[in-house]
């Protein structure tokens, strides 16, 4: 099957990015950003400079078709672009980011903890029509590339833990498990593990 990775484009592959993140988190994005999640991540996609931009973004594509993403970046990044996609979070979520600063600020502080030596992988996935066809290993290996030519010395994921799947997945390219994360929004629990790979 020929198909090409290619750099997100805002104004082009926005509602994909919206509907892909959250095939990649399908109960946590709801929950984490109050139900705002596709405005959020819709918009925030469209704007330089933030963790979920389309700058850190690659379309797989086939037939002109997108098939899945990647959304990935380094230390360099996660450090200077924080604060600003905070403040994305707030413009776009509005008075339902009250409700959940907590929770977003677990998300960047622990979820997504990085260290200098880290190029991380914040969300990955395909449709479901295009799943079991060796495009996510794709997907991988085309963020293992970005990670080795960042200079980073390891890869890392973090997954749901209920999401056998993608565990598997991270697993069989040798990821190993290396920490445990967890909590609580509204009384629903979110368990997740940090995969890791040294490059």
């Amino acid at each position: 099957m020929e198909f090409n990775i290619v750099p997100g484009q805002p104004g082009i592959n926005d509602q994909d990015f919206a509907d892909l993140f959250l095939i990649c988190a399908p109960e946590y994005a709801p929950a984490l950003f109050a139900g705002k999640h596709e405005v959020v991540t819709r918009n925030c996609f469209r704007h330089r400079k933030n963790l979920i931009g389309f700058e850190h973004t690659h379309f797989l594509k086939i037939q002109g078709r997108t098939a899945g993403m990647i959304v990935a970046y380094g230390w360099p990044a996660k450090k200077a672009q924080s604060m600003r996609s905070g403040l994305l979070t707030v413009r776009y979520m509005k008075w339902a980011f009250l409700k959940r600063v907590k929770d977003l600020q677990w998300s960047d502080q622990v979820l997504g903890k990085m260290d200098e030596e880290t190029y991380y992988i914040s969300n990955l996935a395909l449709y479901p029509e295009y799943r079991n066809q060796g495009l996510g290993a794709e997907l991988l290996v085309h963020g293992e590339t970005m990670a080795r030519q960042s200079g980073a010395r390891k890869l890392d994921v973090d997954a749901e833990l209920n999401n056998d799947g993608a565990v598997r997945f991270y697993r069989r390219f040798n990821m190993k498990d290396i920490e445990s994360k967890h909590t609580e929004i509204d009384g629903e629990k979110f368990d997740f593990v940090r995969l890791s790979k040294l490059l």
